[in-house]
């Protein structure tokens, strides 16, 4: 079995329903690494648990009315457990093998889905899920992410700057789902 502990951002209300168990995955094709539950865990960066309350405050940004979303972010950490048979690592090479061998087996029908993406990452996930070719409740990948000051500076790089987990199965892969922290957007 593999442990790590990981932090959703969200907002204080969303925390509220998630540390009740009631955890909402992000579904479709243009996910990081396909549908689940995200999770700044440890990795290239020491503070996954500061990266999720960033993530919750640059989400909460409407910029078409410049204003908050919400007014209180929340950190979740939580336990993800899993079997090593069903985690797919794509911070190393032979979990980007696995990817790149689902894409050459069937680059024709992917391709065919008909989706134009920059990034197929999330595609091929949930397109080796629906066919039964990947058996994964659990991925973990390295990302470049825009925070709030990356967002308002418009910085763009190549260079990732954390690690995250996709969840699946939310239900079988975490426990102890406790908010840790709670503070207001200033």
């Amino acid at each position: 079995m593999i442990s790590i502990i990981g932090f959703h951002g969200t907002s204080f209300e969303n925390a509220i329903e998630i540390a009740k168990g009631d955890f909402v995955i992000s579904k479709g094709n243009t996910e990081w690494i396909g549908d689940g539950a995200y999770f700044f865990i440890e990795g290239i960066s020491k503070v996954p648990r500061e990266q999720a309350e960033q993530w919750a405050i640059a989400q909460a940004w409407n910029p078409k009315v410049n204003d908050y979303r919400y007014s209180n972010v929340s950190v979740i950490k939580s336990d993800i457990i899993v079997e090593e048979d069903n985690f797919l690592d794509l911070t190393v090479s032979d979990g980007v093998d696995v990817l790149l061998y689902i894409l050459e087996q069937h680059e024709k029908k992917i391709l065919s889905i008909g989706k134009s993406l920059s990034y197929l990452d999330g595609l091929i996930i949930n397109f080796a899920r629906g066919e039964g070719l990947l058996d994964v409740d659990v991925v973990k990948g390295n990302f470049y992410i825009k925070f709030a000051k990356e967002r308002v500076y418009k910085i763009n790089l190549r260079t990732s700057n954390c690690t995250i987990c996709s969840v699946f199965d939310t239900k079988k892969n975490l426990s102890n789902n406790t908010i840790i922290s709670n503070k207001k957007i200033k």
